[in-house]
This record gives structure tokens, C-alpha cells and sequence, in this order.
């Protein structure tokens, strides 16, 4: 862990680190404090400190050790390295101290010991709750949760992103996921929440069971779903909606299964497979950058052209590749940014 938030983890690294955070999702609480334990800024200024607060300690070490010989100089790389590796001990230390307190420390009454499951842009995967509930994340999503659920009136969660749910059933203590937009109630039941703050809309798609939505926009207004709809909430963003078939600023729609291979467009993604049904570009650049981990900068000529496909495994180049069959387009990849234009 300490490896990966430092950004050393090869490949091989990640992916076993990957397949243990699945098998145990406390393993996750742990990423979790760790990734957000604040980093050193790497400046020119912050290095040189470094190195002299180093070569001071050296010498200490020299006269508080007669006997001890001066180690040879270091060079300030081979210096920012040691302080690297360090840092990355203490990180990992920190994080430790931190997760013990969190299990051994007594609360106060009105405290909770939350935890939260992340993936970042390009990562997919699945946890279970401590009631059993199944989640399956999407690239950079976030769900928060408290470990003790199984010990309170209900059971609640918290999701950033997007992400699949199938809901132990539990008829005593309904299962409740809140977002920015919206908040939904289920018994036990599996469905899709699509939830991204940074998205013109968000969605709730209904695979099996009931749920009620409640629409978190200042108005006491509750949707039920059925098995095999979806509800689009349209973000407020200060400008009058235009869109004859939004009542209110939500609609609600019945899903239709592609005929081609029978996928779910809302929920293939659990399966790994990335599904674009008439889609916008600008909206198919924005999955694509959470889907491989990249940064995509569309001109403003293309975003309003629409695609429909599906790819299992394909890399991005070959997405593209697919897309210009339709649509003539540039593509320049620099890096992590991908720059796209007619």
C-alpha cells in the first residue's frame, strides 16, 4: 500500500494488492487513511531543507559517536531518495496507529467509526458489506460506511460515483444509500446508482425488487421504481431546463436490452463492458477517462455526435479506432492526456 501511494507499485503490485482489498474490505479502510494522509510538497525549497536537516543529523551523529566514521556524501538524489523511503515508512506507521485507534480507542456516544471502499479512474471492483450486501464499484467512486450497520436501526451509506448494489434482505432494517442528489430505500433488492457530482445528471436504474427514490432538491417528492426502470434526476445548474421530457426536473424510463448481445447499456459495466447506447461524445469521453484512468480534452465540434457500441477488453486506441469508422476525428495522445479533434 505504502508502494502504490507513493506511486512505485508495479503493475504486478497492483493487481495482487487489487485481489486483496476484494477478499478483505477492511483492508480498504486502511488504503484509505493512507491515501489521504497529506504528502510533503516536492519543491526545490522543501528538497533543500531536506538535505540539510540530513547532513546536520549526520554530523551529530559523529560527535555524539566519536568512534563512528562519517558516511561518504550523499548526493541530494540519493538524499530525497532516503527521505522518499522513510516517509513512506512513516506513512505506513501513521496509517497503523490510525487504524488501531479506530479498533481499540473507545468512542464517544455521538461518534462513528466510518469507513469507505474507493476506486480510482481505471480500477473496477467488488466489496461486501458487513451485512452482506454486495457492492461492485465503479472507476472513481467512493462509498462510506459504518462497520458496526449490523448493530444499528437501519443500514446506511454514502456513494460518491457509481456503483452496483445487491441488498441483503433484511425486512427489520431497511438499507438506505444517500448521494448529493438523491437518496434511495430498499429491503433487499439489486440496482444500479450512477452518482458522479461532476455529471449533468444522475440515475437510479431498478434491476429486481422496489426501491423509493427521494429527490434531495428542496421538494418533499418521492418515485418508486419497477423492475426495469431508471430514474435521470437533471442537475440544477442555475439555467431553465430545456428538454420537453423532463417533468420537473426528472424522468423516469424503461430500460431496453441491446438485441446484439442482450446487455444492460446502465449496468454492463459490472461485467467489465464498456457500453455506449446513443451516446454524446463529451459524455462518452468522460466514461472513458474513468474507465481507462486518462484525461480526454474534446473539441467543442464533436461533443454533440452520438455513438453506439460495445467492447470487452479493448484497449482505448481500439475504441478509438471504432469510433472513427462513423465519425472522421484526430486523436494525439500525450502521456495521460488524450487531445481529440475534427
Amino acid at each position: 500500500m505504502g508502494r502504490k501511494v507513493s506511486g512505485e507499485a508495479t503493475m504486478g503490485e497492483l493487481r495482487e494488492l487489487e485481489e486483496l482489498l476484494q477478499k478483505d474490505p477492511d483492508l480498504r479502510y486502511k488504503l484509505s487513511v493512507l491515501s489521504n494522509w497529506p504528502l510533503p510538497a516536492h519543491s526545490e525549497e522543501w528538497n533543500q531543507k531536506t538535505d540539510a536537516a540530513l547532513e546536520r543529523h549526520l554530523q551529530k551523529m559523529v560527535v555524539t559517536l566519536p568512534s563512528a566514521e562519517l558516511p561518504v556524501k550523499t548526493t541530494g538524489r540519493n538524499i530525497r531518495k532516503i527521505v522518499a523511503a522513510l516517509s513512506v515508512l512513516v506513512l505506513l506507521l501513521g496509517s497503523y496507529c490510525v487504524y488501531l485507534l479506530a479498533n481499540k480507542s473507545p468512542l464517544k456516544h455521538n461518534e462513528k467509526a466510518m469507513a469507505a471502499i474507493f476506486t480510482r479512474d481505471g480500477v473496477r471492483s467488488k466489496a461486501q458489506l458487513p451485512d452482506g450486501t454486495e457492492v461492485w464499484l465503479n472507476g472513481g467512486s467512493r462509498l462510506t460506511y459504518n462497520p458496526d450497520m449490523n448493530n444499528l436501526d437501519n443500514r446506511e451509506v454514502t456513494l460518491e460515483g457509481e456503483a452496483f448494489f445487491d441488498v441483503a434482505k433484511n425486512a427489520t432494517k431497511p438499507f438506505y444509500i444517500r448521494t448529493a442528489k438523491m437518496g434511495i430505500k430498499v429491503l433487499g433488492t439489486s440496482f444500479n446508482v450512477k452518482a458522479y457530482t461532476e455529471d449533468q445528471t444522475s440515475e437510479a436504474t431498478l434491476i429486481t425488487g422496489a426501491v423509493e427514490v427521494t429527490l434531495n432538491d428542496g421538494l418533499e417528492r418521492n418515485v418508486k421504481l419497477l423492475p426495469n426502470q431508471k430514474i435521470v434526476l437533471q442537475h440544477a445548474n442555475g439555467t431553465q431546463l430545456t428538454q420537453p421530457n423532463l417533468v420537473a426536473g426528472y424522468r423516469v424510463e424503461t430500460l431496453h436490452n441491446n438485441q446484439a448481445d442482450n446487455l444492460v447499456a446502465e449496468t454492463a459495466w459490472r461485467d467489465n463492458y464498456l457500453v455506449f447506447d446513443n451516446d454524446k461524445f463529451e459524455d462518452i469521453a468522460l466514461k472513458m477517462e474513468r474507465w481507462y484512468g486518462i484525461q480526454i480534452h474534446l473539441s467543442d465540434k464533436l461533443k454533440s455526435f452520438h455513438f453506439t457500441g460495445t467492447f470487452k477488453d479493448e484497449s482505448f486506441p481500439e475504441v478509438l479506432e471504432a469510433l472513427k469508422v462513423t465519425t472522421s476525428f484526430h486523436c494525439r495522445i500525450a502521456g495521460n492526456e488524450v487531445f481529440i479533434t475534427q
